[in-house]
């Protein structure tokens, strides 16, 4: 475990209209403004189509399952962080069949709206790395974790 403190600078509020992707959306917003370190405070809306991805089993290397859909589903909560200019953002999703959540992927399309938050952070540089990994009783793998650099 390690942790380091960030600054919030500035928290922008990013709209995306309807028939459009969240991620391409989220990606344009930070070229465009020039973000490159930030956290995905929260967000919400609606959806027309989703396409996510979650691990599906605690052992290494991680396995990921793919799910896409259509039809309106809720946005209950979205989260993340944005590393050299990257989002890396996970979501919470309803229907009436029930609530699941996984990571955001291309393919989210905006039904009704959809509004995002994004603290823009300095005081230390993230980045990521891929690293094996060896877990008594999970196995050996790679895994992606965040990194600290300088001030």
């Amino acid at each position: 475990m390690e942790s380091e403190a960030l600054t919030l600078k500035k928290v922008h509020i990013v709209r995306i209209d309807p028939g459009e992707d969240v991620l391409v959306s989220v990606r344009e917003f930070l070229a465009r403004s020039g973000v490159r370190q930030g956290v995905v405070l929260g967000g919400y809306g609606t959806l027309a189509a989703h396409h996510l991805h979650w691990v599906v089993h605690n052992r290494l290397p991680p396995a990921n399952h793919f799910e896409k859909g259509e039809g309106g589903i809720e946005i209950l909560a979205m989260n993340g962080l944005v590393v050299e200019g990257e989002p890396h953002i996970h979501v919470a999703l309803s229907t009436p069949a029930g609530a699941y959540g996984g990571h955001l992927e291309e393919g989210c399309i905006t039904y009704v709206l959809c509004e995002i938050f994004v603290g823009e952070v300095d005081g230390v540089a993230m980045s990521r790395e891929r690293v094996k990994v060896n877990v008594p009783g999970m196995g050996e793998g790679e895994v992606t974790r965040l990194t600290f650099g300088g001030r």
